[in-house]
């Protein structure tokens, strides 16, 4: 084996591995598109090869951040914690109330945002605070379908969600109490 086809074995698997990062995010397999994903072909040049095959991930990936909401303008403080039964995720969002918090559950992707807006019929001076959109997206292990609980206290926001070993790939949201 030479160099060049080395370098083909690490291409595949990065692909490969893309891949996995889609059905992680998404909880879903990774779309089809014209060309079917295969080994590249002796005939073909590797490098456009490998520059169609990305150029198809990264339209896929796009078309899962196209479904997401407005561009985020910053991401709040989140912690993580851990223990046999569930998985514990604290976000730091003072000064915003429950209805302007949003979180969706899909796969193993949990996606937390909002907009901290600006205060109505009165001009910025300063502020050390964040304003506008935000989103934090965190990968946590398969989570039981219609589960997760969520409540809000003290600018808080506190998400458990049980541990299990099925997956599901339908997105749905989870109210904040």
């Amino acid at each position: 084996m030479n160099q060049n086809e080395a370098g083909y074995g690490g291409v595949d698997e990065t692909i490969g591995q893309v891949e996995r990062l889609y059905r992680a995010l998404t909880g879903a397999a990774v779309p089809q598109g014209d060309a079917p994903y295969a080994p590249i072909p002796a005939e073909k040049d590797p490098m456009q090869h490998v520059e169609e095959q990305v150029s198809r991930l990264i339209e896929i990936l796009g078309q899962v951040g196209a479904r997401t909401g407005p561009a985020a303008a910053w991401a709040p403080a989140v912690c993580v914690w851990e223990n046999e039964s569930e998985i514990l995720v604290t976000i730091d969002i003072p000064g915003l109330r429950r209805d302007q918090v949003e979180i969706v559950v899909q796969g193993n992707a949990v996606t937390i945002s909002g907009v901290r807006p600006s205060r109505e019929g009165l001009r910025l001076r300063s502020c050390e605070a964040p304003l506008g959109a935000f989103r934090r997206t965190l990968i946590v292990p398969a989570v039981r379908a219609g589960e997760p609980a969520a409540q809000m206290k003290d600018g808080v926001l506190e998400i458990r969600i049980p541990k299990a070993d099925a997956e599901t790939v339908a997105p749905r949201n989870v109210p904040i109490h």
